[in-house]
């Protein structure tokens, strides 16, 4: 118990300021590396179409959906003005009057940078983020071609998930926690299918937090062979969430990693007498927020060293224009009708699909539910299912809670659908794999069955009575 207690509360915090801690060597070490070399894969890129000047992509499977990210991402990996110790906190965006450069695209900006075109001389440090796609970037960049980065980032993607599904099929044919395999496969095969991978595996910006949510289902798949104790699960969570910051940039990881550690993350525990499923699992979830927390105010104290206390007025600022805190009012029906209408992202640009996954999803996993709480399933059983329903909520929690952000970027933060489609199917397979389905199947056949045999008793007295008439 004094174990659980102190990976609960001391772990995270320790997990998350470490993580920064090494996020921070990493960006500084990774400053001044061959940027001539760099820059000459940023032009080729431009020539060869890998970048383009126009940063909506939108449905594109060659060179991704995200070329605005692409483009900011890469222009912070290469200007590294200023002092070394500031930009290892927070990169660069790289300024150009208005005359010479459209505002806000930053694939205008960076194509000027490359071109000897010279930026202002004011220095605007992007510290609303952690950065850690950057920083991989600028040890990539020197070497590597964009086409080839964003090719090993699709691999990447996509090994991982082909590697935790192939474990979970070998897990379900050797038996062994059948049900716990069945609900995680159907969860990756969810994330491989119906994550939108097609647009944005490749992308600079999503490739490594998409890369980093497969893993961690990897992991789940491979704890189920050898199952732990509560304090891994916590500590996995924590790591998660610590990463998930690193590679975050308001694109929805927050809210799907924080799903995925409710309805997963301690499906491969073994079970004890003092420690129940609900509890493990909240431990999990705060797990995984603290430790991401303390990685995000680590970052922030670093920034207010090096700079100034601005960046808190100025991310209080940018969370309340999106959220339902805004001046302008929050405009739930417009936000709705956004994500209707790019619910295709889910499935390659077939909106129907998309919304028809959801939809069934839902409906499937209210009946699983239904049948796994309506039978005499076993406790843990009955656990899993309760945490899977329950796991929807961050999602539900972040659709309400930023209603304007969704009206701008529906056509990628439609993603965190992904996890509803997969908690729902989830849900009626783990019905299916512990026979809650067919027992109810049965119930309702053998109640067919005595309803049939009332009408005919019915029925034969009726004609008995109408012959003594």
């Amino acid at each position: 118990m004094r174990g659980y207690r102190l990976a609960t509360i001391v772990g995270p915090a320790l997990i998350g300021a470490a993580v920064f801690g090494l996020f921070l060597v990493a960006s500084a070490l990774s400053l001044g590396r061959n940027l001539p070399a760099a820059i000459d894969h940023v032009a080729e890129a431009f020539r060869s179409g890998r970048l383009v000047i126009n940063p909506y992509q939108e449905g594109s499977t060659d060179i991704g959906s995200h070329q605005w990210n692409d483009c900011l991402i890469t222009l912070m990996s290469i200007d590294q003005r200023g002092d070394p110790k500031r930009v290892a906190v927070s990169p660069i965006i790289a300024g150009f009057p208005s005359s010479v450069v459209q505002d806000d695209n930053p694939c205008a900006a960076l194509s000027a940078l490359i071109s000897g075109v010279t930026p202002d001389g004011h220095l605007y440090y992007y510290d609303r983020y952690v950065h850690g796609a950057t920083v991989l970037l600028r040890y990539l960049l020197p070497y590597r071609s964009i086409a080839w980065i964003r090719r090993v980032y699709r691999l990447a993607v996509s090994g991982l998930l082909v590697v935790g599904f192939a474990t979970c099929l070998i897990g379900i044919a050797r038996g062994r926690q059948t049900a716990a395999f069945a609900v995680l496969a159907v969860s990756v095969l969810v994330l491989a299918r119906f994550f939108g991978l097609e647009s944005f595996s490749q992308s600079l910006g999503h490739g490594p937090a998409d890369a980093l949510l497969a893993a961690y289902a990897l992991f789940l798949a491979l704890m189920l062979w050898a199952p732990s104790g509560p304090v891994t699960a916590i500590l996995a969570a924590a790591v998660f969430g610590s990463l998930t910051i690193v590679f975050e940039l308001f694109t929805g990881g927050v809210p799907l990693g924080m799903a995925m550690v409710i309805g997963l993350g301690t499906i491969a525990v073994r079970r004890q007498a003092h420690h129940a499923g609900y509890a493990m699992a909240a431990a999990a979830a705060a797990a995984f927020i603290g430790a991401g927390a303390v990685t995000y105010l680590v970052k922030l104290g670093a920034v207010m060293i090096f700079a100034d206390t601005d960046v808190v007025g100025d991310i209080t600022q940018e969370l309340t224009h999106y959220s339902t805190l805004s001046a302008d009012g929050a405009n739930l029906a417009a936000a709705a009708a956004e994500v209707a209408r790019s619910v295709g992202v889910l499935a390659g640009g077939m909106a129907f699909l998309g919304a028809a996954s959801v939809v069934g999803a839902i409906i499937a996993g209210t009946y699983g539910a239904g049948c796994i709480l309506a039978s005499d399933a076993e406790p843990a059983v009955r656990e899993r299912a309760v945490l899977l329903a329950i796991s929807v909520a961050p999602i539900v929690a972040w659709l309400i809670a930023f209603p304007n952000h969704l009206t701008v970027h529906a056509w990628f933060m439609d993603r965190i659908l992904a996890w509803p489609v997969a908690a729902g199917f989830g849900l009626f397979f783990l019905a299916v794999a512990t026979g809650a389905v067919g027992r109810r199947v049965q119930l309702a056949e053998e109640d067919l069955q005595r309803h049939g045999r009332r009408v005919g008793h019915v029925e034969a007295d009726r004609r008995e009575q109408q012959l003594e008439t």
